[in-house]
């Protein structure tokens, strides 16, 4: 968190914990609305036909409590200010681990299409076997890895949309919440995808800006540290905040690291560098075969007990596989099409193939050109 130019504290450089700790944040996962049982956050799901919503978990969330608007990008601000009755603005971070949700949308054959929910915090009173219903205008901004769906009216975009949120008893024992709406489309080979979303109730004053970070995959060892740093927020408070930002760097240098080594390592057997064991000259590698291993050698930090058919949604290494896929397909359509469309990874595999090797057909000789 920055201090502006004009604080009492900018020019003063000693620490200050007594006096910039207090009301800076706090947890937003603390307070939680009795009948839904879940914290007063947006969350994030899919609809599944109305029988039983699918919920990514949530890691934890902090609520800025400190000049909170200008933590807010100016796409989201410039939002906000063509509706003159909001008055309170409350912004939050919140981190999702989105695992779960991908394993069932691929089990059951959906694509990655979710929901926001904003019911828990639009209702935080709710009781047990009540029911609530309310219209919000939303939108998502800053987007990275999270597109918009203009094409239907369940669709978000970038500018704001107005939505039914409600909440109903159903057999008079179960809550649920509804309707299919707010829908956003989610890259499934990105590791860590992130968007900022406005909700403003309708006839309220009050709006809430949220930075939405998920986590795609976590089962693999580096993911799974990253994932784990965001469990560290813990009450919001300083201590947590520090010790969740230390792992969260510790995480990110190792996995920055590990996947560096991957990368250099086979960008060398592309450009016909050897990089076989021992001191073997003149002996012809398959570059793709060391592509190969090391993907493979990222999936030997998932658990024993991963099941395939169970979790059915590609780990880190096939994700980085189809990435590259992707990037390839891009070079050889023409046109417009959509990120993370199917037809593009599948051109840039040669139709379900691999993709074709670097120079010289992918075959590399130690101590020379490919």
């Amino acid at each position: 968190l920055k201090l502006s130019s004009h604080s009492p504290h900018a020019l003063d450089r000693s620490p200050q914990p007594s006096r910039l700790a207090p009301g800076m944040f706090r947890s937003a996962i603390a307070q939680k609305c009795p009948g839904l049982k879940l914290p007063c956050v947006p969350h994030i799901g899919h609809f599944n036909d109305g029988s039983n919503y699918e919920l990514a978990r949530t890691l934890g969330a902090v609520r800025f409590m400190k000049e909170p608007h200008e933590k807010i990008p100016s796409a989201g601000f410039d939002l906000l200010m063509r509706r003159d009755n909001v008055q309170d603005i409350e912004v939050y971070l919140a981190l999702y681990d989105m695992q779960d949700l991908r394993d069932w949308a691929y089990r059951t054959g959906r694509p990655y299409v979710v929901n926001l929910l904003f019911h828990a915090w639009l209702f935080p009173e709710l009781a047990y076997r009540s029911e609530a219903a309310g219209e919000v205008e939303v939108a998502i901004f800053e987007t990275s890895g999270v597109f918009i769906v203009p094409d239907v009216p369940e669709g978000v975009t970038k500018g704001l949309r107005r939505f039914e949120q409600r909440v109903w008893v159903k057999d008079k024992v179960y809550m649920c919440m509804g309707p299919d709406a707010i829908q956003a489309r989610v890259d499934r080979h990105r590791l860590v995808c992130s968007f900022w979303s406005l909700c403003i109730p309708a006839g309220e004053e009050r709006a809430i800006v949220t930075k939405h970070v998920l986590m795609n995959e976590s089962h693999t060892h580096i993911s799974r540290e990253v994932t784990a740093s965001f469990a560290e927020l813990g009450d919001g408070s300083i201590a947590c905040v520090l010790q969740h930002l230390q792992k969260l760097l510790v995480g990110v240098q190792n996995a920055t690291h590990r996947l560096s080594k991957l990368m250099g390592r086979c960008e060398s057997a592309f450009e016909g560098v050897f990089v076989g064991g021992g001191s073997v000259q003149g002996a012809a590698q398959d570059a793709m075969e060391i592509w190969d291993e090391q993907l493979a050698l990222l999936d030997r930090s998932v658990g024993a007990g991963h099941m395939a058919d169970q979790r059915p949604a590609p780990l880190l290494s096939e994700m980085l596989r189809r990435r590259v896929y992707e990037e390839l397909g891009r070079r050889r359509r023409k046109g417009k099409f959509p990120s993370d469309d199917q037809e593009t990874v599948e051109i840039g595999g040669g139709g379900g193939g691999r993709p074709p090797g670097g120079p010289g057909g992918g075959r590399a000789r130690g101590g020379g050109a490919a």
